[in-house]
């Protein structure tokens, strides 16, 4: 017998055995997140099998590549070992904490809604990356998603009847599962392993977004407080409870319910100038001497109400708390100090702690000036910074991974523009052989206008801000004092554009100095956008030219994007700049689901680039 069939008769088992374990399971409230956890697990082997060739996408006749089927007795063993854990009564007696019962299996309402929501919305939402689209409803519709019909007493779950009678040996069932299924994603290929990953993110995505209540938060809270601290899972769950004002628990963040600034002014070095400043590096006056600080400035109206105050109070405290919590490698932010209030200037100081790069000499860094390193100072032609290809494709990778961790968590940015990613401090004048450190050590800031995506009011001053280096960055249809309703949408536009500026290498505001917009005016059909003129001293920054400078931009992707930096960063860049005015589904009855923004932004662009960075960053071994 071939010994793919082996392998895949041991995955079709393993299969068979969680199934029947968990289609059999009856337990109390306090069991259902351990039971989420298995259903998670199940869900991890399912896409184990579809990335291995088992169960391939599209229905296609299952085949090992001959990767795999070199090592095909190593995956048989490590199946059978899941089916044999799994089907040992003693075992799971005696060492998992079960014990045999005539009850009818438990069907939990919140798991099978979690379920159901990423079952129905993850097919739909597949991702082409030419090798086939991602669909995983074929293997997740094996899932029992709790039957209101008993099963019949001939079947086989009713000869596998378990009650869950110890919480934490349970769980150590489930830990069992996890790293046995853990060992064979380990021996997939690492194009499989990749695959898989992207499969797996998707999942976490819809699950974080499937928490619309309190009910369901506390119980993912629940499901995720084992898991590590840095954990993508663990780091979007504890985001989204601080967005929704939960207590969560963190030895090392502990959660308040009130603003309580763990730093004064007077602890730090200040220029005389920093009252005028809206952002500014600087150290401590007695501390590490090799710390560099990073103030962000937050404005408020004199005139404005106790009530919005204290909602602005809110949430920067909720900022605080998001920025100095554990967070994935993949969330490039500076890690938050707190916030100190300065009444006297109508603001508060959001204080940072930036990253700074090493130095040669071991000596505490000079700040040459108090302005942090800027993408946009980067971009300025005097700068004499010229980064290759791939370190802008990484770049913007590293961008946009910070942002998918921050838009699953149900938070917005409002601020995304070349001014506000930030490199760490140099000790010494960078060279032309230090870009890529340089490059590599962005952190993401201008968090002054972050809020929740739930809080639907607008209670600063973003969108009417007089600056115009701030407008360019806004979509058209949030300008001006009559512009509501922000949106990810329009997060992610900004991001198209700061993208347009990695690729060019160029500031956007570049794009002022242009021609207008269409040419010439054709007599008698000009209107009041065709009339609109860009400038570089323009002082008024509204609707029309928004709409102006996008259809400037626009033109530029689309007749050198493919040429300059390819297909997958020109689709990318292009899905960026017009996904705010794309129709938004309406769901028409309780039993649709539409995706969270979030993650068609996951599939259209942090795919993408993930794997242009991945493909430009492998070694050349064409050439010996």
């Amino acid at each position: 017998m071939d010994s793919g069939i082996y392998v895949e008769i041991a995955y079709r088992g393993a299969c068979y055995a969680v199934n029947t374990l968990r289609n059999g399971l009856h337990y109390s409230d306090d069991a259902e997140r351990l039971v989420l956890n298995l259903e998670m697990e199940r869900f991890r082997l399912l896409i184990w099998g579809e990335n291995s060739g088992l169960t391939p996408a599209g229905g296609g006749q299952p085949s090992l590549p001959g990767r795999l089927l070199s090592i095909s007795d190593v995956l048989s063993r490590y199946l059978d070992g899941i089916s044999s854990l799994l089907q040992d009564a003693d075992v799971l007696r005696d060492r998992y904490g079960l014990a045999e019962t005539d009850a009818q299996p438990t069907s939990s309402a919140r798991v099978k809604a979690l379920l159901q929501r990423m079952q129905r919305t993850i097919p739909s939402s597949g991702f082409d990356s030419g090798g086939g689209k991602v669909r995983l409803d074929r293997a997740i519709g094996e899932l029992d998603l709790g039957k209101t019909k008993a099963p019949s007493p001939s079947s086989a779950s009713r000869l596998f009847r378990w009650a869950v009678r110890d919480l934490a040996k349970f769980n150590g069932l489930v830990v069992d599962l996890a790293g046995r299924i853990t060992k064979l994603s380990q021996l997939l290929t690492e194009s499989q392993q990749l695959k898989a990953q992207e499969d797996n993110e998707r999942v976490n995505i819809m699950l974080v977004d499937g928490a619309a209540d309190q009910s369901t938060l506390d119980f993912l809270m629940a499901a995720v407080k084992t898991a590590p601290p840095a954990s993508s899972t663990r780091f979007r769950v504890e985001s989204k409870a601080i967005s929704s004002d939960l207590a969560w628990a963190s030895p090392d963040v502990p959660y308040t319910s009130s603003l309580q600034p763990t730093c004064s002014l007077s602890q730090f070095i200040l220029l005389e100038a920093h009252t005028d400043m809206k952002r500014f590096v600087t150290m401590k006056r007695e501390a590490d001497p090799k710390a560099v600080y990073l103030f962000e400035r937050k404005d408020f109206d004199r005139n404005i109400s106790h009530a919005d105050k204290a909602k602005l109070m809110a949430r920067i405290q909720r900022l605080v708390l998001l920025l100095s919590k554990p967070k994935t490698p993949a969330f490039r932010t500076p890690a938050a100090e707190g916030c100190i209030s300065d009444p006297s200037r109508s603001c508060w100081w959001m204080v940072f702690r930036l990253p700074v790069l090493p130095s040669p000499v071991v000596t505490a860094p000079q700040l040459s000036s108090p302005e942090p390193v800027s993408l946009l100072s980067l971009l300025q032609p005097k700068a004499r910074f010229r980064p290759p290809l791939e370190e802008r494709y990484a770049l913007a990778s590293r961008l946009c991974t910070t942002l998918i961790e921050l838009y699953s968590s149900s938070w917005l940015h409002k601020g995304i523009r070349s001014d506000n990613v930030l490199f760490a401090v140099q000790p010494t004048p960078p060279t032309p052989a230090q870009t890529s450190t340089i490059l590599q050590s962005m952190v993401l800031c201008g968090f002054d206008y972050s809020r929740q995506e739930t809080e639907q009011s607008t209670i600063d001053r973003s969108r009417s801000s007089g600056d115009v280096s701030t407008a360019l960055y806004r979509h058209p249809c949030y300008q001006g004092e009559a512009a509501e309703g922000y949106k990810i949408q329009y997060d992610i536009y900004s991001l198209g554009l700061v993208l347009v500026e990695i690729a060019l290498w160029m500031p956007l505001s570049s794009f002022l100095e242009g021609k207008p917009v269409g040419g010439a005016q054709k007599s008698g059909t000009s209107s009041a956008r065709d009339s609109v003129k860009l400038s570089p001293d323009m002082t008024v920054f509204h609707e029309p030219h928004a709409a102006a400078l996008k259809k400037r931009v626009m033109n530029r992707v689309e007749s050198e994007f493919r040429f300059r930096v390819g297909q997958f960063y020109y689709e990318a860049t292009k899905f960026c700049l017009e996904f705010a005015d794309r129709k938004v589904p309406i769901n028409k009855d309780a039993y649709s689901f539409v995706a969270h923004p979030s993650l068609a932004f996951y599939n259209a662009v942090v795919i993408p680039l993930s794997r242009l960075v991945k493909a430009h960053s492998e070694p050349d071994t064409t050439q010996s």
